[in-house]
């Protein structure tokens, strides 16, 4: 009898329901592009984006909450992002070791969400 695999990783349709937050996020880092942009810019524009992406699906953000709740998304990117580029003084850095397959698949991750 086989076992069924429990690697999250695959991409069945089942198992690749991956937060939009880091997708955005992944698309973000992966294609950055400006280099004079700080840290704070790059992180609010991905929360920017998240919040642009709740609205195109219809979920309410309260106004009276929408800047606690930006801060706290913000607090999130930059945990991933200290993660994501550990050992690397840079995102330009850990660009450097990313395989064009990777990019590849997190741009067509963003586009099916997107889209």
């Amino acid at each position: 009898m086989k076992a069924k695999s429990s690697n999250p990783t695959s991409s069945s349709p089942k198992t690749d329901k991956i937060d939009p937050l880091y997708v955005i996020f992944e698309q973000h880092l992966y294609n950055f592009q400006d280099s004079d942009s700080d840290r704070k810019t790059f992180i609010y524009g991905i929360v920017s984006e998240y919040l642009l992406f709740l609205r195109q699906k219809n979920i309410a953000v309260p106004k009276s909450l929408e800047a606690a709740i930006s801060e706290e998304l913000a607090e999130q990117v930059n945990t991933m992002l200290t993660k994501k580029i550990y050992g690397c003084l840079s995102i330009e850095d850990f660009q450097k070791d990313i395989p064009k397959t990777r990019k590849k698949r997190v741009r067509q991750r963003y586009q099916r969400m997107v889209g």
